[in-house]
């Protein structure tokens, strides 16, 4: 197999531009690259090296819509199962109603991409956007977001490798994210970073809470669990 050169995103980029990375010279290559993931999840159309957020967008709109991401010219599908994204949505949740409660920004769930530079769109589980970083204090109606969220949340998927999630902590926080939180439905733990290279893991007791950013949320993770494994309410009989 020949070497392929990326073409990041719509606009193509030469050789040494910003963004443009090193080309793979095989599978294995393009493999580590996107953090040794699953072959199985990386789009073979458009071609990896090819792909650019117009491609990004048609696939998500598609009917039978899968969430992908774009990370060099390169389509990958996100890793997703029905209990990550019903954990996720009860964050959105939680997360929506204390922003709302104090006015401090907005909360965006699996569905949102956003571009973190030229060339990468990602799809964090959960984000929350201050209103400090929404010019005019409107969200844009932009296919792609532009705007790099303070907090952003990733729910592990059985899917998701360790090298996948330190790539994407890279990203974030080259990229402006203040903090991140990496949550393990299968440990039922979570790791809190303040920094990239400043984390506390905390488990079933720990408090979900970033006072910089959110100040006053708090949710324990065994809530957050427990809310994921609610049953529906036994009416009385009338």
């Amino acid at each position: 197999m020949g070497k392929v050169r990326y073409a990041p995103s719509a606009h193509r980029l030469e050789k040494g531009e910003p963004g443009n990375p090193v080309p793979f010279g095989n599978v294995a290559d393009l493999i580590h690259r996107l953090g040794d993931i699953p072959a199985d999840r990386i789009l073979m159309d458009p071609l990896p090296g090819t792909a650019n957020e117009e491609d990004l967008l048609r696939t998500l709109e598609r009917a039978e819509s899968i969430p992908v991401e774009l990370i060099d010219g390169v389509l990958v599908e996100k890793a997703v199962g029905a209990k990550e994204s019903l954990l996720a949505a009860w964050l959105v949740r939680a997360l929506w109603d204390f922003a709302d409660e104090n006015d401090l920004g907005v909360v965006l769930g699996e569905g949102a991409p956003t571009r973190l530079r030229l060339g990468l769109v990602r799809l964090p589980d959960v984000s929350f956007v201050s209103w400090k970083r929404i010019p005019g204090g409107e969200f844009p109606d932009d296919g792609v977001s532009s705007l790099v969220p303070n907090l952003a949340i990733e729910v592990l998927s059985p899917s998701n490798t360790r090298r996948e999630i330190e790539l994407k902590l890279d990203e974030y926080f080259k990229a402006g994210v203040q903090a991140a939180w990496i949550i393990d439905p299968k440990s039922r733990s979570a790791r809190i970073y303040a920094a990239r290279s400043r984390f506390q893991e905390i488990g079933p007791d720990g408090n979900l809470a970033s006072a910089r950013i959110l100040p006053g949320f708090r949710l324990t993770l065994r809530d957050l669990f427990a809310a994921s494994q609610r049953r529906r309410k036994k009416r009385k009989p009338r």
